[in-house]
């Protein structure tokens, strides 16, 4: 068991090395790899010590290697990778130029139609809701009103 200790603390002790190379920055992803690759081989290498503590287990990765991001070319050429780009639609941009192009190609009587039955909108209704609560709050007052006797 010391000896498996030892082994990985080595491991830990290079990821440790090159985080300290650089205090400020975290250790990149790359030498993150690099250690655990490093403790698998030396993992492997004790195959009889670990064979001993957990015969018929073989080591699986928790998860995948990682795949690292693909640099982004920058200064002049990202400049220019950036203008010849085209310029992506957001949903909503592209609902709405598609559903302006749906109505432009409808003939005349369809569009009345739509327009029929598209209501008022939000503000009619924001208006209907405010014309809604005013008239509730003159009935509430005229009940408490009567309530105590006085008139309208």
């Amino acid at each position: 068991a010391t000896r498996r200790t030892s082994s990985r603390t080595s491991a830990t002790a290079a990821l440790c090395a090159a985080a300290a190379a650089a205090p400020s920055a975290k250790p990149s992803l790359q030498q993150a790899v690099d250690a655990s690759s490093a403790l698998q081989r030396q993992m492997a290498e004790q195959g009889g010590a670990a064979s001993s503590v957990a015969e018929g287990l073989e080591f699986k990765p928790a998860l995948p290697a990682p795949k690292l991001p693909a640099a982004k070319p920058t200064g002049l050429q990202g400049l220019l990778a950036s203008l010849d780009g085209k310029k992506k639609m957001s949903t909503m941009e592209k609902s709405r130029h598609d559903w302006g192009n749906f109505k432009s190609k409808q003939d005349e009587a369809t569009r009345d139609e739509m327009d029929r039955f598209a209501k008022d909108g939000y503000l009619a209704k924001q208006a209907f809701l405010a014309r809604t609560d005013e008239r509730q709050a003159e009935v509430a007052r005229s009940n408490r009103r009567r309530g105590m006797g006085l008139k309208d």
